[in-house]
């Protein structure tokens, strides 16, 4: 979840849209799960990543470089054998 990136400088525009009470029902449960401060936080991410495409930090995309090599050399294993590793249940 990204942090709120608005600047209270007066470079903001205020848009209003129209949704329907179900879809708006639906985007109000996936903001407060997902832990966003407000619906506008949440849609201003959404709407974020719909026109810069999603961005992920330098770690992350290390991180999936590793997991990558790892499977590639055949380091992985199944969820059952991590689950049985470390006594987890499903």
């Amino acid at each position: 979840m990204a942090q709120s990136d608005t600047a209270a400088d007066g470079n903001d525009e205020k848009v209003n849209l129209r949704l329907p009470k179900d879809f708006l029902a639906d985007l109000d449960e996936q903001w407060q799960e997902q832990g966003y401060n407000s619906r506008s936080e949440f849609m201003r991410e959404a709407l974020r990543d719909a026109v810069y495409g999603t961005r992920l930090s330098k770690r992350a995309l290390e991180d999936l470089l590793e997991s990558e090599r790892q499977f590639d050399e055949g380091e992985t294993v199944s969820a059952e054998e991590a689950r049985d590793r470390f006594g987890t249940d499903e």
